[in-house]
């Protein structure tokens, strides 16, 4: 049987078990929690000028940030 790419078989991979697939969800939902954890931190160690200044108010830099990370 012909290989292709990477040396997977042709005609798509194995479907993952239900255990592999909680632990991919599992894995997926602690990236969350961590970048939620270090907005919370950053945004409780802001004064509230910086913060009104930082979300109310965001410099052309910020903007360009929030733009590449989608938010």
């Amino acid at each position: 049987m012909p290989l292709s790419g990477w040396g997977s078989r042709l005609g798509g991979s194995l479907p993952i078990s239900p255990e592999q697939q909680q632990n991919v969800a599992d894995a997926e939902q602690d990236k969350i929690e961590e970048v939620r954890s270090k907005e919370d931190a950053r945004y409780d160690a802001m004064t509230d000028e910086e913060r009104e200044k930082y979300y109310l108010h965001p410099s052309p830099f910020t903007n360009i940030k929030w733009y590449f990370r989608g938010e």
